[in-house]
């Protein structure tokens, strides 16, 4: 028996140790170099950093991965994606490729199969349509612009508010902060059992009381009242009114012809000569009656046996 000579051995170890490495680097990647695959190819403008070895999953079920990531030689705004599927996977015509986040939180990308609806199944080869999904990024980031200048704004107003509140203002707030709160704390004591709005509302309420026990009472003096508004109603107030202003109309007349000196009433009150001759008459009368009080035999004779006195 021909004896293996040392190169040989060195040889043959080393091509072993290739093909474990080769095998451990794809099994590291998660291609399986055993396992019939499909090869497709998926363009897109933007990954979203989507890398090799990346998942491809269907229904939430590993299928394949992605081989490799170029861009087209011809035009560089196009992404060519690699994709390997296992060869038991059978594509509808019209499937798509998403990318999208494997988790809300995570910034790793997975292609996700999105089935068509045929006619017909796609081959090994073929070019897939391409889909991408808006992750959590790009819908916080316009919530974030916008963040970003109300904070701006609020910055501003703080530090206007701050320029206003000078060392004055706050000594001036704080004293009316003290002051509502010594007010809060006699609310608070006035409010208390015993207090002067608790006693208050005792008294509202005994007065409410007495107004209930008194409903009968009231129920009749508005009912008076309202018997007394109906005859008012029912009487010709207008009637009335207006002849009193006929009477005061009239009244006021008399007064204007008494003032002026005009018919007797006139005459005695603007005419001093009328009160002059009587006030002489009046005294000439007082001397009469005078007169005949001291010698009453010159106005009445008087005798028993009938003689005349002289």
């Amino acid at each position: 028996m021909k004896k293996i000579s040392r190169e040989a051995k060195i040889g043959f170890v080393a091509l072993i140790t290739i093909g474990v490495l080769i095998w451990g680097w794809n099994f590291l990647k998660g291609i399986s170099i055993f396992k019939p695959t499909d090869k497709y190819y998926v363009v897109y403008n933007n990954v979203q950093g989507l890398i090799e070895s990346g998942v491809v999953m269907l229904n939430g079920y590993k299928v394949g991965h992605v081989s490799e990531i170029s861009f087209d030689k011809d035009n560089f705004d196009r992404i060519v994606v690699a994709v390997v599927l296992d060869d038991n996977i059978i594509l509808p015509s019209g499937t798509a490729m998403l990318i999208a986040s494997s988790s809300l939180i995570s910034d790793i990308k997975e292609l996700r199969i999105i089935l068509g609806d045929g006619p017909g199944f796609h081959e090994s080869g073929d070019t897939l349509i391409s889909a991408t999904e808006h992750g959590l990024t790009d819908i916080i980031g316009p919530i974030k612009d916008k963040a970003e200048i109300v904070l701006s704004r609020l910055d501003s107003t703080l530090a206007s508010l701050n320029d206003i509140l000078d060392i004055s203002t706050r000594e001036h707030l704080k004293s009316t902060l003290a002051d509502l709160s010594v007010s809060a704390d006699g609310l608070s004591k006035s409010l208390a059992s015993g207090g002067s709005l608790d006693q208050s509302f005792t008294n509202l309420a005994t007065v409410t009381g007495t107004l209930s026990s008194k409903n009968e009472q009231l129920s009749q003096t508005l009912q008076n009242l309202s018997s007394i508004s109906d005859s008012l109603e029912k009487a010709d107030i207008k009637a009335v009114v207006e002849k009193a202003d006929q009477v005061f109309d009239k009244l006021d007349a008399t007064l204007a012809q008494i003032k002026s000196g005009e018919g007797t009433a006139g005459k005695l009150i603007a005419n001093d000569s009328v009160y002059n001759n009587l006030n002489n008459a009046l005294f000439s009368l007082d001397s009469l009656l005078i007169d005949l009080k001291e010698h009453p035999k010159r106005y009445v004779h008087f005798s028993v046996f009938g003689k005349k006195d002289r």
